[in-house]
């Protein structure tokens, strides 16, 4: 019965989060977006674009969230320590690194592109990416260790 108890607590942080992204890159990003394109009218052809590579981002997380769901029922369906979470653990690894990436790139693109100068907001973008990559990081590490840990207990599963 422990094993459903973390997995609703798991579910529920993971919806909270869910919620938090899709306010952010649904309602805030387009906000903030239409905000700067009255305030500097000289970069409104870059509303649509910017907001499409927001939207690209977001669908990485999406792709991530949905796998994270899944690991979830797994484990509270007391499956915990089997070969799909190892491998869902490691497709989280690699969305929230491309989205890492794909952060990097948004605070380097428009001076590159457009030599146009960001200012704070490559910082802001920055950190999303170091948080991006720091979860792609951690997630890799524990799909590598419960990959262990499967191979560990079906050595043990076959002894007995």
């Amino acid at each position: 019965m422990e094993h459903r108890k973390v997995s609703g607590l798991l579910i529920g942080a993971g919806m909270l989060a869910t919620l938090g992204g899709a306010g952010l890159f649904l309602l805030y990003a387009p906000l903030v977006a239409n905000e700067c394109r009255t305030m500097y009218p000289e970069l409104a052809f870059l509303f649509w674009p910017g907001l499409i590579y927001l939207w690209i981002i977001a669908a990485f997380y999406c792709a991530a969230m949905a796998e994270y769901f899944r690991v979830c029922v797994r484990i509270g369906q007391d499956q915990s320590f089997c070969a799909q979470n190892a491998l869902g653990l490691s497709r989280i690894a690699l969305c929230m690194n491309i989205a890492g990436s794909l952060w990097v790139l948004l605070s380097f693109l428009p001076g590159l592109i457009w030599g146009i100068a960001i200012g704070p907001v490559f910082l802001i973008f920055l950190l999303a990416a170091a948080a991006s990559f720091a979860l792609g990081i951690l997630a890799w590490a524990l799909g590598r260790l419960l990959s262990r840990a499967v191979k560990l207990k079906e050595e043990n599963d076959l002894t007995v």
